[in-house]
């Protein structure tokens, strides 16, 4: 591959990997806040539904896959394999 194709396709790939830290942060942190939520008031059964219960297991599934795609991405553009 060419020196500048390479330059190119480290830098999108780096781009992707910053692009992904917004929905990983909002994730995480949604998660997080639901878990705050459901754990802390006393009323939490009333706030229980069928929505709270997808975002429970759509919320930390979503947060693990935007961090291993930001992750391997970053990882990918700072640090390029040498065998290709």
């Amino acid at each position: 591959m060419e020196p500048q194709n390479r330059n190119a396709t480290r830098l999108l790939t780096a781009f992707c990997g910053v692009a992904s830290l917004a929905p990983y942060i909002f994730f995480g942190w949604y998660s997080l806040r639901l878990l705050y939520i459901n754990l802390t008031t006393d009323d939490a059964a009333a706030h229980r539904s069928g929505g709270m219960l997808i975002g429970a297991i759509a919320f930390p599934l979503a947060t693990i896959i935007f961090g291993l795609i930001s992750w391997l991405c970053i990882k990918r553009a700072l640090w390029p394999s040498t065998t290709r």
